[in-house]
Order: C-alpha cells, then sequence, then structure tokens
C-alpha cells in the first residue's frame, strides 16, 4: 500500500490544527475559597423580571455585592428543558433598584458555578465561568470583566477571555442543572377579559 506524501501532509495538518485549537483553549484553574450554596426562597418579583415562560424553566440564585456599594445584586443561572445548549446554559445579573429588579447583564454559554473573583474591573467584580461542549474540547475557566455598562453576552467569546492567571474567588449558584434541582420558574397568567 502506497501512502502519498499529498495523503501524509493532511493529517500532519488536521493534527496540528486540533493541538493548536485544544492549546488555545487551555487555561489556569481558579482557586475557590469558598463555595456558597444557592438560595431557597422564592422570589416572585424576581420571577417576574426574569421573565421567562418556558416550560421546565429552572433556577438557581444568590445574593452578591458585586459593584461594592453595600447592596447586593442577583445573581441567577438559568437551566431546564430547551434552554440549554451544549455549550452551557444562561447567567444573569440584577439590581433591586426603588423595589424593582433592573437587568443588567445576561451572559450565554456558561457552566455553574460561576466564580467572584477577587479582582475587580470598573469598580465590579470579574466573574469566572467554565466553558466546554458545543466544540470546546477540552472546556476551560473564562474571564467575564465588566466593561462600564455590562458583562460579556457570550462566554466563548471576546471580550471574555481565558482564565491566564491563577484568579481567586467565591464559587456562586453551586448545584446541578437537573430537572429537580433549583426552583421552578412559575409561568405567568394572562389575564383574560
Amino acid at each position: 500500500m502506497k501512502i502519498h506524501k499529498f495523503q501524509i501532509l493532511s493529517a500532519a495538518l488536521v493534527l496540528l490544527f486540533i493541538a493548536s485549537a485544544s492549546l488555545a483553549q487551555r487555561s489556569k484553574k481558579p482557586v475557590i475559597i469558598k463555595r456558597v450554596r444557592s438560595e431557597t426562597a422564592r422570589d416572585t418579583k424576581l420571577e417576574e423580571a426574569i421573565g421567562i415562560e418556558e416550560e421546565g424553566a429552572r433556577y438557581y440564585y444568590n445574593r452578591v455585592d458585586l459593584n461594592g456599594d453595600g447592596k447586593p445584586e442577583v445573581l441567577v443561572y438559568l437551566f431546564g428543558k430547551g434552554m440549554c445548549g451544549t455549550g452551557g446554559c444562561d447567567v444573569a445579573i440584577f439590581q433591586l433598584v426603588k423595589g424593582e429588579y433592573k437587568s443588567v447583564s445576561g451572559t450565554s454559554l456558561v457552566w455553574n458555578p460561576i466564580i467572584v473573583s477577587e479582582h475587580k474591573t470598573h469598580g465590579w467584580n470579574d466573574l469566572i465561568a467554565f466553558v466546554s461542549g458545543g466544540g470546546i474540547i477540552p472546556g476551560y475557566y473564562t474571564m467575564l470583566r465588566f466593561n462600564g455598562r455590562t458583562y460579556p453576552e457570550n462566554a466563548t467569546v471576546e471580550p471574555a477571555v481565558p482564565l491566564k492567571t491563577r484568579a481567586k474567588g467565591i464559587a456562586y449558584l453551586v448545584g446541578s442543572a437537573s430537572t429537580k434541582s433549583g426552583l421552578a420558574l412559575r409561568a405567568r397568567r394572562a389575564n383574560i377579559e
């Protein structure tokens, strides 16, 4: 059996591409100082602000001061049938302003937990999330930095970047994303006249 130079070159290029993609996705692993269990009390105002009415939708949430103003923001991990893909689920951040929740940010394609880093950008804690699946092999930790208005919308592309240092932080939104975990989002009923 004769092997042609073209076949060898093609195979070498494929292996080089796979190796470079794998190396490009490597990151440092964060140092988790503590893991905080998600809150278990239902918050109907928060559920209204989330606004998802999809059957099987579930969520975890934690209150944590991300901007150092002494008032906690709310980190929310959204998951459930039809809400997540092979690359992960969504995390949202809300602020309580005059008794109402206001959306600060939403980031897709992350796996929980979310690690709140000790480091800050524009006065807000950096967030660290694990991304994998959806063609990302192997998975890696990514750094989500606040840009003055919001965090990145997608954890797998810039401005989100692979974690380059052994950042320290506290893990929130801890738990599995199964149909029996977290809190079920209650669908709002339309008013019928």
